[in-house]
């Protein structure tokens, strides 16, 4: 056993061997010069004594801190502590070789025929993840103060000469960012203020985002999208450094801020977000009626307060349902209705108007009427959160024709529906008959 480092032989009790099971050196099958060496994992009684298993280890371990494992490697390991490789491709014996990996083979009771055989995360490979994860907690650790001293930033600034809405929208952030930073670093990768599928990397890109975005929102009147990089990282590059998540982070950042990001300062994305519906809507400065398809604004969205007289809501997600809906002679007005399309996933400044008209409205139902795929799913969820705590009927449309009245009801037909179809609402558009139908069932 002394030709192993005993941090390895640690390493292998602690991460494969099982209980009772301990490592036997001699196999007789070791050869000296070889880069590989064989260790018997046995199960050793006062009355027994089998070999369950056998380790192919290599004698060369190398330093991770001059070479690291191959990305394939990483990601093959990724979540696993087992692989499954080829013995035949030379890069399965590399690794092997360089201690990246150690073969596990696992006999049956017999101690003779093989069981299975896997490979499983060398001790050097094992040092390499446990520094990336030390150094990972340090750079959230750095983030988080980083965050705290942005949000305690806006605090001590009582003289930041910016519009009202858009000083909501920097305090909402602050104060979002305060609860995210009196959380355990440890907490990052499950906090609920994200989206729950991203990744941990994701996650502290985005705070770096944050904190990017507030520095020029309290400095300047107005900035670009690519200063926002471009100042906070300060070399060649760094205004794309938030490139490949541009829509993702904005919509974030939208959500988090509860208003547009051309609200808050950044005046470069060359867009407005539209909300297109059919129906009467008031608010301050403006008031549409029924008649044509109307949009309304993210900006105007932020700065209006806007209510209806509908008592039935219609929340769709393609504009052919608006258009159709909008195009039927009298059908809105006979049925005091109003139709808002999202167009897709639902942006802050759709949930913040959908908020505004039911809580300044008297609707007495909502009819939520989505795509019958995954996304669909998904969007039919963020409508029915955005005003769930509303005290108002709610109405889900099947592929069928059929009408669903609870969330849980239409979620558990969805994921039934999902296992052999996909529909869009397209294939499903119906009539005035039908739309009426539904409003009195």
């Amino acid at each position: 056993m002394d030709k192993l480092d005993p941090l390895l032989i640690s390493y292998i009790e602690k991460s494969i061997l099982k209980g009772s099971e301990q490592l036997e050196m001699d196999t007789g099958n070791n050869q000296p010069g070889l880069p590989f060496i064989d260790v018997n994992i046995i199960k050793r009684t006062e009355r027994t004594y089998r070999v369950a298993g056998v380790l192919t280890l290599s004698t060369n371990q190398p330093d991770a801190s001059v070479e690291n494992p191959d990305e394939e490697l990483i990601k093959l390991f990724s979540f696993k502590r087992k692989i499954t490789l080829d013995d035949r491709e030379p890069k399965t014996m590399r690794w092997l070789e360089l201690g990246w990996v150690i073969r596990e083979v696992r006999f049956n009771k017999d101690g003779k025929t093989v069981d299975s055989m896997h490979y499983r995360m060398g001790y050097c490979f094992y040092k390499y993840e446990s520094e990336k994860a030390l150094q990972r907690k340090y750079a959230v650790e750095e983030l988080l103060q980083s965050l705290g001293e942005s949000a305690a930033a806006f605090g001590d600034s009582s003289e930041i000469p910016v519009a009202t809405h858009r000083k909501r929208g920097l305090q909402a952030l602050a104060s979002l960012i305060s609860e995210i930073t009196a959380q355990m670093p440890s907490e990052l990768g499950t906090s609920s203020h994200f989206p729950a599928r991203w990744s941990v990397s994701k996650r502290m890109n985005f705070l770096h985002f944050i904190v990017a975005f507030i520095r020029l929102a309290f400095s300047r009147a107005n900035f670009d999208w690519k200063e926002i990089g471009a100042n906070y990282y300060r070399e060649i590059g760094g205004s794309k450094a938030f490139d490949s998540y541009k829509d993702e982070f904005l919509a974030q950042l939208e959500e988090w801020a509860q208003c547009p990001a051309d609200s808050l300062g950044m005046t470069s994305l060359g867009k407005i977000t539209p909300l297109y519906f059919s129906g009467m809507i008031a608010g301050q400065f403006s008031a549409y009626r029924f008649g044509p398809v109307h949009a309304l604004t993210d900006l105007a969205i932020a700065e209006e307060e806007y209510t209806t007289e509908a008592t039935t809501i219609w929340l769709v997600e393609n504009r052919a349902i608006l258009t159709r809906m909008a195009a039927e002679q009298g059908f809105l007005q006979d049925t005091n209705s109003l139709v808002l399309c999202v167009d897709g996933h639902l942006r802050s400044s759709h949930r913040l108007c959908i908020r505004q008209l039911v809580k300044n409205g008297a609707p007495e139902q909502i009819i939520i009427w989505s795509d019958y795929d995954p996304d669909g799913l998904l969007i039919a969820k963020e409508l029915y959160l955005a005003v769930d705590q509303h005290p108002v009927a709610f109405k889900w449309i099947t592929h069928d024709f059929a009408v669903l009245t609870s969330w849980k009801e239409y979620e558990e037909y969805m994921k039934t529906f999902l296992k052999q179809y996909r529909a869009e609402q397209e294939q499903a558009l119906g009539g005035a008959a039908d739309w009426k139908k539904w409003i009195a069932l």
